[in-house]
C-alpha cells in the first residue's frame, strides 16, 4: 500500500517516514488532529516515537488534509493488534513468507491451503501496509520444519523463515 501513496511525499523525505509511521501504526487524522483508535495523541508524541520534530509532523497533517486521496485513506486508519512479537510467549509460531510479487492473485490462498493440508492452523495473517513483500502468519501452535519445507513450494514464495 505505501507504494502508492509515497509519491505524494517524494519531495518531502521527513513527512514521508511520517507518514508511513502513521500508516504503519494505524493512526487516524481528523482534521488537524491525530488519534489512536479513540485516544487523541499529539504532534510532539508522534514526533517523539520517531524522532522528528513536532513541526514536521504538522506539517504532514497538512499535506494529508490538503490532499483529498490521502485525507481519504488516513481518516479511515484503524489500529489492529498485531500478535507476531508475543506470539512465543503464547505458544504460537510465526511464519515469515517472503514474496516474489506481493500482488499476485492467490497467493494467500495457496499457502493457507498448504497450512490447512497440513493440520496447521492460522491463528492470524498479516501483510505490513508499507512492506508489501512480506506475509506474517500466526499459527496456534510452533511450527514443524516439514511445514516450512512445504511452503518454499508454493508458487510466488521467494523464502521462509520462522519469526523468533
Amino acid at each position: 500500500m505505501w507504494n502508492q501513496l509515497e509519491k505524494e511525499f517524494s519531495r518531502m523525505p521527513s513527512q514521508a517516514e511520517i507518514a508511513k509511521y502513521m500508516l504503519d501504526v494505524g493512526i487516524r487524522q481528523e482534521g488537524n488532529k491525530l488519534f489512536f483508535d479513540r485516544i487523541s495523541i499529539s504532534h510532539s508524541q508522534v514526533g517523539e516515537a520517531i524522532g522528528k520534530d513536532k513541526r514536521v509532523v504538522a506539517a504532514t497533517v497538512n499535506t494529508i488534509k490538503k490532499n483529498k486521496r490521502l485525507y481519504s485513506i488516513y481518516s479511515k486508519l484503524q489500529p489492529t493488534c498485531n500478535l507476531i512479537n508475543m506470539a512465543r510467549d503464547m505458544g504460537w509460531g510465526v511464519i515469515c513468507v517472503e514474496l516474489i510479487h506481493p500482488n499476485m492473485p492467490g497467493t494467500l490462498g495457496r499457502i493457507t491451503t498448504k497450512l490447512g493440508d497440513m493440520k496447521v492452523s492460522i491463528r492470524q495473517a498479516q501483510c505490513p501496509a508499507t512492506d508489501c513483500n512480506m506475509l506474517y502468519i500466526i499459527t496456534d501452535n510452533a511450527i514443524p520444519g516439514d511445514v516450512l519445507v512445504a511452503l518454499k513450494e508454493v508458487m510466488n514464495v521467494k523464502t521462509i523463515k520462522l519469526f523468533t
